[in-house]
């Protein structure tokens, strides 16, 4: 087996909650008493552009809830969408700490994320991710989104290493699918204690961990 030198990390679902998922927009809907079926329907198509950064934040919400007058305005309900996001796994997020403290290593850390860009210079300072990865992959940056195989491919590419040399770590199936379809091998998240078990198998221990 080859030396894993370059882990890969979802965000929302593994290190903090999932930005804009279908929980947080049903809790604010119901916040600000929108019709949370009619703002699904056009969420889908508006937030494929939104996460691929083809949109802004107000084409979003014009698209979405402001397409007819409203009673609150868009920064109340931006505010809103940013208050949703909290740390998920704090273990985590100590655990890529040590990592990175450990000095020179052969082991890089890349954030690849399905996040809108005003979502991820939100939640990246907010919660203490900065510094953390050698480069942060999010669709809104690269116009990609997984589970595409092209994302990763995009990952492998910025970090220089081949796919047998690469683990990816997503609470969702089918992200790791698409990261297996360009040879780089996956760990469900079910657990802060789960993932550093398989990490540590794999060679990768950080101090806390050892």
């Amino acid at each position: 087996m080859a030396k894993i030198r370059a882990t890969f990390w979802d965000c929302g679902g593994v290190l903090l909650t999932n930005g804009w998922d279908e929980h947080a927009r049903e809790r604010v809907a119901k916040h600000f008493g929108l019709n949370f079926e009619e703002f699904e329907q056009r969420h889908i198509p508006a937030n494929d552009l939104w996460e691929r950064g083809k949109i802004d934040i107000h084409e979003y919400l014009r698209e979405t809830v402001f397409y007819v007058p409203r009673p609150f305005s868009e920064d109340e309900f931006f505010a809103k969408m940013r208050d949703v996001s909290q740390v998920l796994y704090p273990k985590m997020i100590e655990f890529l700490r040590e990592l990175r403290a450990q000095g020179p290593r052969d082991n890089s850390t890349y954030m690849l994320s399905n996040e809108s860009r005003e979502l991820m210079e939100y939640r990246i300072p907010t919660f203490g991710l900065s510094g953390l990865f050698d480069a942060y992959l999010v669709s809104a940056y690269i116009a990609l989104r997984k589970p595409e195989p092209a994302f990763f491919q995009c990952a492998l590419d910025i970090s220089q290493r081949q796919p047998e040399e690469c683990v990816f770590i997503d609470d969702r199936e089918e992200n790791l699918e698409g990261a297996r379809q360009v040879g780089i091998q996956g760990i469900r998240m079910r657990s802060p204690e789960q993932v550093i078990a398989e990490l540590r198998r794999l060679g990768i221990v950080a101090d806390q961990a050892a």
